[in-house]
């Protein structure tokens, strides 16, 4: 195996940590290859290179004794047959070892995942002792829960594997794992339950995922972009997430979970309208009470998108429709202010836009403060200045707020894009424009497709019951039998 030897130490002589260790003791010879940056040190230590050493100072102090006692030497051959060669497989107290074939298999590719790179005689062989580089266990930063689970994915994919199967304790949960990027060999894992999932929709995302040929995958949005390439809609059709409940949950409706090593975020699919409408944290409050806060999130929906749409329409084209009074009130508010309504709108909403972007870039420390403050600076002295009206404050300051229940990144550039297209007819056509800018609207809805199922489901097509089930109340657990039919065959529930 010296080919080998002087092959990674060509191939590796500008990696400086990369460490290549000889052991010589009683005539053997073990090259160790490893990279210092990956590896468990203490774990190299105390059981690869201890338990070689022992086992060949065990086996020098056999070999003396069987020489000096011909009478042993009969009986451990008896026994044990040949013990002068050294195995290396059944020496090393580590479960993951493998020997290898180096014509075969890239030696690098297992050097950059963690493992122990052994060379003996002719073998070679490798040991996996991957340093814990992830960080722990904590609450998800991108999805509050109010009563539900605290934990969230990691950076480590096994981590995250183990946190959906401590939810799912099923035979039937399948996990396929594939290595993905020419650069990175990043393990992409596709799960799902085998007895509920569609075998046609597993079949078609596992095509998708192997059509993917890319230099690296540094996280699950690679993946994204890759299965969603014909996907025209502004609406995502998956949902990334950080909370393990909830792609428990959604396994156990039928659907697919892609998981990438490095990236704290799982992949769930098919997603549908009514999911960025609907939180699991729904499950964990009483029933009745669920159908109240939907109604809260569907107005906070439309006043987002329709807010200062409604306002430029009745301001610029529609002002029979207001009473006189409140026309006199805008009219008064407006007066001095330099540019159109349309314009000032666009200005304020912008403005607000920005703040909102500081914030998430921003630390946790001081950017809810600086949000706070910077927009209540803003306003008054936009009005001070007479650039904005008063009343137009109160409107983007309604629509920002609308849009807080929503925390999807995607749905919220969905929500700002339809919010300007709307914005722009009312100051085109008043309401009229507002109508258009709606047909245009429920079209992209109705027209999108979730990998081969329709977004609007359970709208369009109708499904009453599961319409009701989820979009206007929660049924109760105990009286919830059935699976979406859309997702699964199997559609009653286990007893």
């Amino acid at each position: 195996m010296n080919n080998l030897l002087d092959y990674v130490k060509s191939k590796s002589k500008d990696l400086n940590d990369i460490f290549f260790r000889n052991i010589c003791i009683d005539g053997k010879e073990i090259n160790l290859i490893y990279d210092e940056a990956l590896i468990d040190s203490t774990m190299v230590s105390n059981f690869v290179i201890r338990s070689i050493v022992d086992s060949i100072r065990e086996e020098s102090i056999l070999k003396n004794e069987i020489d000096e006692d011909k009478d042993l030497k009969a009986k451990i051959d008896k026994k044990l047959g040949n013990v002068q060669e050294l195995d290396i497989e059944n020496t090393i107290a580590i479960n993951k070892i493998k020997k290898i074939d180096p014509q075969k298999e890239n030696v690098f590719e297992y050097i950059m995942s963690g493992f122990v790179l052994i060379i003996y005689e002719d073998n070679a062989y490798v040991v996996e002792t991957k340093a814990t580089l992830s960080r722990s266990i904590s609450e998800p930063t991108s999805e509050n829960s109010i009563r539900g689970a605290k934990d969230s994915f990691v950076e480590n994919i096994m981590k995250n594997v183990g946190l959906i199967r401590n939810r799912v304790k099923t035979e039937n949960l399948v996990y396929k794992e594939k290595k993905l990027g020419r650069k990175s060999k990043t393990k992409v894992a596709l799960m799902y339950i085998s007895d509920i999932a569609k075998k046609d929709l597993v079949k078609y995302v596992e095509e998708k995922i192997s059509r993917i040929d890319i230099d690296a995958i540094l996280d699950v949005n690679y993946i994204q972009e890759y299965i969603e390439e014909k996907n025209d809609s502004d609406f995502p059709i998956s949902i990334n997430t950080q909370r393990p409940d909830v792609v428990s949950y959604y396994l156990l409706q039928g659907r697919i979970v892609i998981l990438v090593d490095n990236s704290p975020y799982a992949l769930v699919l098919p997603a549908f309208f009514e999911d960025f409408i609907n939180n699991i944290d729904d499950l964990y409050q009483k029933s009745k009470n669920v159908t109240f806060t939907k109604v809260i999130r569907y107005i906070s929906l439309i006043l987002t998108i329709l807010t200062p749409a409604l306002y430029l329409s009745l301001i610029t084209f529609d002002q029979e429709s207001i009473p006189a009074e409140l026309l006199t009130a805008f009219a008064t508010q407006r007066e001095g202010v330099p540019f159109p309504a349309f314009v000032e709108a666009i200005i304020m909403i912008f403005s607000f836009e920005i703040l909102r972007e500081s914030d998430m870039r921003s630390n946790k420390v001081s950017g809810n403060t600086l949000s706070i403050v910077g927009a209540l600076i803003l306003g008054d002295a936009a009005v001070s200045a007479g650039i904005v009206s008063p009343i137009m404050i109160i409107v983007v300051a309604i629509t920002t707020i609308s849009g807080l229940n929503f925390s999807d990144i995607n749905v919220i550039n969905v929500l700002r894009k339809w919010r300007a297209i709307f914005m722009l007819f009312a100051s085109l056509c008043g309401i009229i424009g507002i109508g258009i800018a709606t047909i245009l609207f429920v079209a992209s809805l109705v027209s999108t497709r979730s990998y081969t199922k329709p977004f609007t489901y359970p709208v369009s097509p109708l499904n009453f019951t599961e319409m009701k089930k989820s979009l206007f109340t929660r049924i109760n657990i105990s009286k919830d039998k059935k699976r979406q039919k859309i997702l699964t065959n199997n559609l009653t529930k286990s007893r």
